[in-house]
């Protein structure tokens, strides 16, 4: 929360009759079938479906929030609603007990986090060890963030999973700048680090056939979606010590970073994301469209949807969320890949005070098979948007 706009207070419903203190939130996830630990310890997940639940609580503004329950355990396999179909069969497990539950008061009220060894002893054989209890009345954390190694192997891959999440929200006049070659490797939501990332990605990617590596990537996904553009060259200030970039373009002139557009920027550093070898976990995107070509946009999805169409080595897969008011961006998503969120005014029970909810439909493939209140079709979609974007 510390990381969202807002204070944390902010981000709880606020309705007529005043803020809503609780958030509750539910992961279906599929993880990768092995890993390697923070201390090189390499896993396995034998149970790659699993559920996790948190629950958390603004008690008031001046104590801050708590975690009041969390739970994660298996999802059996008659149980499974997964849509998405890997390559691979799925590894399951007959797993009874939970991985991570919380144990009550006979109040009702949280005690203590109960977390149970799942990983591998040297024999091979899973460890059994008592499980650990973590106070939970007043817990500021999760019990999750806790989970340090693969002696709790499926607790442990679903964090990763989890903290690997990536927002960009990319500030173009900041990712211009040039890097100090201390700079972080990884990325930042706000690109700052640009020059220093598309560095670290050429040096570990390089061979002796492709001495760009995967910056060569870069460079051909970002000349289909800007037709003017060549080449994205690393510029290596050994005087400075310094990360920069520039672009090349078709007549053989090239502008650095200082001078080409805020679309262009915006690009690359989803690029910069998508390209990466080494990418994982899900990034998040606002807009897409912002600084592309209509007639590109559906290049660009095509650019998405395969960074998450193929398994890493450890039989992981990477996932995009974006979020759009784009007509031409919804001509080019698949049905199945869309959630359309709205606002409706309802009537709770009891209350004569209307509250505004967000309401989230799937688009079903033609209009015969909808109904209003659960789908919407790929053509109301557009007229619904046309319309938004008419009154603007």
């Amino acid at each position: 929360m510390q990381d969202l706009r807002g204070e944390p207070e902010e981000l709880f419903r606020q309705t007529a009759s005043g803020i809503q203190p609780k958030m509750r939130f539910a992961l279906e996830v599929l993880l990768p079938r092995q890993g390697v630990d923070d201390f090189g310890a390499k896993f396995e997940t034998p149970a790659q479906r699993i559920r996790y639940e948190i629950h958390i609580e603004m008690r008031d503004p001046s104590l801050g929030i708590f975690v009041t329950h969390e739970d994660c355990r298996i999802i059996k396999g008659e149980d499974d609603k997964i849509i998405f179909s890997p390559p691979l069969k799925l590894s399951r497990s007959s797993r009874k007990r939970p991985f991570l539950e919380t144990e009550l008061n006979s109040n009702g009220t949280p005690r203590v986090f109960i977390i149970r060894q799942d990983g591998l002893a040297e024999s091979g054989i899973s460890k059994r060890g008592t499980p650990l209890q973590l106070p939970a009345t007043e817990a500021s954390r999760s019990a999750l963030s806790t989970i340090a190694t693969s002696e709790f192997r499926h607790l442990y891959a679903l964090k990763r999973l989890v903290t690997g999440a990536q927002f960009l929200e990319i500030n173009p006049a900041a990712a211009r700048k040039a890097n100090d070659r201390f700079e972080d490797k990884k990325l930042r939501g706000d690109a700052s680090n640009l020059a220093a990332s598309l560095s670290e990605i050429q040096r570990k990617s390089a061979t002796h056939v492709r001495p760009n590596g995967a910056l060569a990537d870069i460079s051909a996904d970002l000349a289909m979606l800007i037709s003017e553009v060549t080449n994205v060259r690393v510029l290596d200030n050994e005087k400075s010590k310094e990360y920069a970039f520039d672009v090349e373009l078709r007549d053989g002139t090239s502008f650095s970073s200082r001078v080409i557009s805020d679309g262009t920027i915006r690009l690359l550093a989803l690029l910069t994301v998508i390209d990466d070898p080494n990418r994982e976990g899900i990034l998040c995107f606002e807009e897409p469209e912002n600084g592309v070509h209509e007639g590109r946009i559906p290049d660009l999805i095509d650019i998405l949807r395969s960074a998450t169409d193929t398994q890493d080595r450890d039989g992981d897969f990477f996932q995009v969320l974006i979020n759009t008011h784009s007509p031409a961006v919804m001509r080019s998503l698949r049905p199945e890949e869309v959630l359309f969120a709205d606002m409706v005014r309802t009537m709770p029970v009891g209350s004569d005070i209307p509250e505004t909810k967000t309401r989230m439909r799937r688009i079903a493939p033609d209009k015969t098979l909808f109904d209003d209140e659960h789908h919407l079709y790929p053509a109301k979609v557009e007229e619904i948007l046309k319309q938004k974007s008419s009154g603007i």
